[in-house]
């Protein structure tokens, strides 16, 4: 082989490939910045040689993200402060759980 028929084969596998792998890769490229970004290459670049594998990819790259559930909880009521040890007991509580005296309200209470 002559040095301009290893020209021709080298420039056409450079063209080749700078068009089929971009393009090979396409559900890669699509999926930057996805939560799934690292899963969908793998699939892309270990099944993407069969269509179905590549079309996976590309379906999966362009779906959209599930938004996560975010789950409020709703703050829990004061703790009560004994006013005779200055300890935090729960809240509800008619006595200190720490030295066992009454709350002012449940004194209150029972006037």
């Amino acid at each position: 082989m002559d040095n301009v028929t290893l020209i021709r084969v080298v420039a056409g596998c450079l063209f080749v490939a700078t068009i089929c792998l971009p393009l090979y890769f396409l559900p890669s490229i699509i999926a930057r910045g996805k939560r799934n970004a690292k899963a969908i290459f793998l699939l892309n670049l270990l099944a993407g040689w069969s269509v179905i594998g590549w079309v996976a990819a590309l379906i999966w790259a362009i779906m959209n993200d599930a938004v996560p559930v975010i789950i409020q909880q709703s703050p829990s009521a004061a703790a009560q402060l004994c006013a005779h040890c200055g300890k935090y007991s729960p809240p509800g509580g008619k006595f200190c759980s720490i030295c066992g005296q009454p709350f002012e309200s449940a004194i209150l209470a029972r006037q």
